[in-house]
C-alpha cells in the first residue's frame, strides 16, 4: 500500500521508526522526510511555528494546504498521522481522497493534545496508549482503540553488557524527572544523562551530570545495556500509559526500573521482565540490589528483551492498525 506518514521524522523518533518498519513490510511511504532534531526544536524554529499559529488563528496553516495538495497529487491508500494535528477543514476534505482511512496514532500523553488533536471529528480512527483516555474519547463519540508505543529491533536490541554502576536516563529533563534524579544524586548515585539538553532553569547538579549527547539507534541501545540500571520516570501529564523508552530499554537488554502504572501489566511482568517502583524507597532498594548482585539482574534483562521482541515491535503495532482497515 501507499501510506502517507505525517509527523516530523527525527533519527530514531516515532515517525522514523514507523516509516522504516512500513518499508520493511513492503509498503510505499510518502512524507516523513528526515529532519534534524536539534534544528526542529531550536528556539528560532519554535518561535516561527508559534508566530504562524497566531497569524493564521483558527484558519488552516500553510502546511495543511500543502498536505491537501500532496494527497490530491499522490493519492495514498492510507493517511497515518503520528502525534500530529490536521485542521478539521483540511481533514474533512482529505476524506474525498482517503475515504475511511484517516488514522491518528497519538504517541504522546493524551493531555498534551492541543487545538483539534484527538477530538478532531474527521479522524476515522484514533489510537492512544492510555486505556483511561480510550474511555473518555469513546464517550465523546470517537472511534478509538488502545495501542502502546513500541521498539524497533533493527537497532533496539542487546548490543552491550553491563560495564558500569551508572543509572542511565535518556529523554527530556522535565521538572518531575529532575526532582527524582536530584534525590538520587544527593544519596550518592552515579548518573549518566542523555537526550535533549536540560532547560536553562534546571538544577545545576542536573546540568553538570548531563553528557551532552543525544543518543539514537544502536548507540542508545549500547548505553542502555552498559548501565547498571535504566531509570524510566514519567511526566506528571502522563497518566495510565507508557512511553517509548519502556519498550526500547527492554529491547536493548537494559535493566529497566520503571514507575508502576496499571497498564504496564499488559506489557511486562514486574520482577521478571522489569523492576517497578511506586515509592523512593522501592527505587533505592532496586538500585542497591542491582549494585550488589548484578548477576541476579541478567535474567530480568534477558526476559525483558525477549518480551519486547515477541510482542512490542513497531511491526506488531502497524499490523494491528492495518488489520483494522483491511
Amino acid at each position: 500500500m501507499r501510506i502517507l506518514v505525517l509527523g516530523p521524522r527525527f533519527a530514531d523518533g516515532f515517525a522514523d521508526n514507523v516509516a522504516e518498519t512500513l518499508v520493511e513490510m513492503g509498503h510505499e511511504v510518502l512524507g516523513a522526510e528526515e529532519v534534524d532534531h536539534a534544528a526542529y526544536w531550536s528556539v528560532p524554529r519554535r518561535a516561527l511555528r508559534m508566530v504562524e499559529e497566531r497569524v493564521f488563528g483558527d484558519a488552516p496553516l500553510p502546511q495543511d494546504r500543502k498536505l491537501l495538495r500532496l494527497v490530491k497529487d499522490r493519492r495514498p491508500d492510507v493517511l497515518l498521522a503520528l502525534t500530529w494535528d490536521v485542521h478539521p477543514e483540511i481533514l474533512d476534505a482529505l476524506g474525498r481522497f482517503v475515504p475511511g482511512r484517516r488514522i491518528l496514532w497519538w504517541g504522546d500523553a493524551p493531555a498534551n493534545s492541543r487545538r483539534f488533536g484527538l477530538v478532531n471529528p474527521f479522524w476515522d480512527k484514533v489510537y492512544v496508549k492510555d486505556p483511561d483516555a480510550v474511555k473518555k474519547l469513546r464517550l465523546a463519540g470517537k472511534a478509538c482503540a488502545l495501542l502502546h508505543e513500541a521498539m524497533n529491533p533493527r537497532w533496539h536490541r542487546p548490543l552491550a553488557k553491563q560495564t558500569s554502576d551508572a543509572v542511565v536516563v535518556a529523554g527530556n529533563y522535565y521538572a518531575f524527572r529532575q526532582a527524582v534524579l536530584l534525590r538520587l544524586l544527593r544519596d550518592g548515585a552515579r548518573l549518566e544523562l542523555y537526550g535533549t539538553e536540560p532547560p536553562p532553569w534546571s538544577a545545576k547538579e542536573i546540568r553538570a551530570s548531563f553528557s551532552g549527547k543525544y543518543v539514537v539507534r544502536e548507540e542508545k541501545s549500547r548505553v542502555f545495556g552498559a548501565g547498571m540500571a535504566c531509570l524510566n520516570t514519567f511526566a506528571l501529564a502522563e497518566g495510565n500509559s507508557l512511553n517509548c523508552r519502556a519498550f526500547e530499554i527492554a529491547g536493548a537488554g537494559g535493566l529497566q526500573l520503571v514507575e508502576f502504572r496499571p497498564t504496564l501489566l499488559q506489557c511486562f511482568e514486574p520482577g521478571k521482565e522489569v523492576l517497578t517502583f511506586e515509592t523512593y524507597e522501592e527505587l533505592r532498594g532496586h538500585l542497591e540490589h542491582a549494585r550488589r548482585f548484578p548477576a541476579d539482574m541478567l535474567a530480568i534483562r534477558e526476559a525483558g528483551a525477549r518480551r519486547a521482541l515477541a510482542e512490542h515491535t513497531y511491526r506488531h503495532r502497524l499490523e494491528t492498525i492495518l488489520a483494522d482497515f483491511a
